[in-house]
């Protein structure tokens, strides 16, 4: 009868293992209104929801501010464009026009009913120091009420990334304060928010920035008089410019968990070193300093094989770097309206991140969830609910 008694509870002891809710980040973007519809009424809202939940999806990575705007109506960017009215500083003016819910705040709506469902909201602040995709005059809402913004490359002209992704000057400590004071604002209009996320824009800088009025009299007062090097590969130059953007990776995770410490900071760049030598961005420095909560790696490779040595070496960088470190990797769905991940991909990145240990995903972007054949992946490969990891 003993030996009865302590299997069965040998048994169920197992069960209950077994049957713990695992922990795994399934997480998805979702970009500005104009691509998606989520946020155009409290009923596209709930639908989208429901669809994560159903998919057994826990984390929603919603666009914050794009296009010099943001999505809730910001007094921050009232204040640094000028007079525009507060309500023409949401990217969602076009489109709620008719918003009808209990608490009319579209913004609010999501972190409520996602919250009941147990999925986590954060901010994601994608344009972070770009200004646009095109080159800015000084018409830009931003250019216009503050000149001195405006960053500059080796050659006298605005600066960018391949002539498509125009920066303000990240150097600057009026642009980084405008940054967090943006993502303050956010914080404190949504104190319910669960994180905010930067991606390959914040921090960040195109590698031939750096040669403003500001940023060359500054390092030239750090340099004895001496003007930063025309080539804007120049190693020391570069580690200048980089010590600046760690620093403001630095400066956002203090100034956000001053203001609430339960607020997960994370960052989404590029792979390591490309990030770095396109883009400078560091983020082995801000793992290893602890400036960041969740690191985000965009792993974007429509191949088995480069999408392994991809996130193999992203692994390995933050394994080397902050053993503890919360890692997921970013996986691409599809471009534009187009889906180009295939459901044969999606599964074997998915294995790809098991066989390496890792259970967190973010993919790009929401619309691919509403394809029947990638809802019909995704209900193979989360099989159960996930509980998002504890910081």
């Amino acid at each position: 009868m003993r030996f009865f008694v302590f299997a069965v509870l040998i048994f169920a002891h197992s069960c209950c293992i077994a049957s713990e809710t695992p922990q795994a980040i399934r997480g998805v973007w979702v970009p500005a209104p104009k691509y998606t519809k989520v946020m155009h009424s409290f009923q596209q809202i709930k639908n989208f929801v429901g669809l994560l939940d159903e998919l057994n999806f826990n984390a929603i990575y919603l666009v914050s501010y794009a296009e010099s705007k943001t999505i809730y109506k910001s007094k921050v960017l009232q204040k640094y464009t000028g007079k525009q009215p507060l309500d023409s500083t949401s990217l969602l003016q076009p489109y709620i026009g008719k918003y009808n819910s209990p608490t009319n705040d579209p913004v609010k709506d999501l972190i409520v009913l996602a919250h009941q469902k147990g999925i986590k909201v954060f901010f994601w602040y994608e344009y972070g120091f770009m200004g646009d995709i095109k080159e800015m005059t000084s018409n830009h809402p931003l250019l216009a009420n503050n000149p001195k913004f405006l960053a500059l490359g080796n050659d006298g002209k605005p600066a960018n990334y391949h002539q498509k992704d125009y920066y303000f000057n990240a150097y600057h400590p009026e642009v980084q304060q405008y940054l967090l004071e943006l993502i303050k604002e956010g914080i404190s209009l949504y104190p319910d928010v669960d994180g905010i996320q930067g991606d390959d824009r914040l921090p960040a800088m195109p590698k031939n920035s750096g040669y403003d009025e500001f940023t060359v009299a500054k390092y030239k007062k750090e340099h004895a008089g001496s003007a930063p090097p025309n080539d804007f590969n120049n190693t020391a130059w570069v580690n200048w410019r980089l010590n600046i953007l760690n620093a403001f990776a630095g400066k956002l995770y203090s100034s956000v968990k001053a203001q609430n410490k339960n607020v997960m900071v994370s960052f989404a760049p590029n792979p390591f070193p490309w990030s770095k030598d396109n883009l400078m961005q560091d983020w082995p420095n801000w793992i290893k300093n602890k400036y960041c909560d969740l690191l985000v790696v965009q792993c974007y490779r429509y191949n088995a094989d480069a999408y392994k040595a991809t996130v193999t070496e992203a692994n390995t960088i933050v394994k080397q770097n902050n053993p503890n470190q919360l890692f997921a990797t970013g996986i691409i769905l599809m471009e534009g309206g187009n889906i180009k991940m295939t459901p044969e991909l999606l599964k074997q990145q998915v294995q790809i991140n098991r066989s390496l240990g890792i259970n967190n995903e973010v993919y790009f972007y929401n619309q691919a969830l509403a394809n029947d054949t990638i809802k019909t992946v995704f209900k193979e490969i989360y099989p159960q609910k996930a509980a998002f990891p504890k910081n």
